[in-house]
């Protein structure tokens, strides 16, 4: 009886791992119309009131993810269809039974338009208190937050656009707290 348990058991394991390492996005590169707000070598550093988050371009849907003391390489799903006006590419942080090792990385880096300025303020008012968005004046916004509770920390990176222009000035914007450097090739 017991040596049938452990069988059952051995086989669940195998069954949850190779359900775990499956490939959930097989799209391996953006669409022709994907709406991303790194489009170049960068590695933003962006500091908040929940600390510093780095954020470097890998490849056009790899991104590499640093605070604290973690490091992590993510490979983003190119959305086809637009999400509440975003068009770009994310990774939803799916549960897996290798997330009791590491935390959750809920991630977004995409392109927003608005039809005006007011449009453009009011969304950066929403959530402001949670993910405290750094911001410059050309309209790069950065959000991150940890939710220890949940093992999870979210990470979004858009560009801001005005009818298809990038701002000029921003109100409350952070300049000083997004430091983007170029990486040499």
């Amino acid at each position: 009886m017991i040596i049938r348990n452990c069988e059952k058991i051995i086989i669940c394991i195998v069954c949850i791992v190779l359900v775990s390492c499956g490939e959930v996005n097989k799209q391996n590169k953006p669409y022709l119309f994907t709406e991303l707000a790194l489009n170049s070598e960068v590695v933003i550093d962006a500091t908040n009131k929940n600390g510093t988050v780095s954020i470097e371009y890998i490849a056009p849907l790899v991104r590499r993810y640093k605070w604290d003391e973690h490091d992590e390489l993510r490979t983003l799903i190119p959305r086809k269809e637009r999400w509440l006006g975003l068009l770009g590419a994310y990774d939803p942080a799916e549960q897996s039974i290798w997330n009791i090792f590491s935390p959750r990385i809920v991630a977004e880096d995409s392109r927003l338009n608005f039809n005006n300025n007011t449009e453009l303020e009011k969304w950066l008012l929403q959530s402001k208190e949670v993910k405290d968005w750094v911001y410059t004046n050309d309209g790069l916004v950065v959000g991150f937050f940890k939710s220890p509770d949940r093992n999870q920390v979210n990470i979004e990176v858009y560009q801001l656009y005005v009818n298809g222009i990038k701002p000029t000035m921003l109100e409350r914007s952070r300049p000083e707290n997004i430091k983007i450097t170029k990486k040499e090739k």
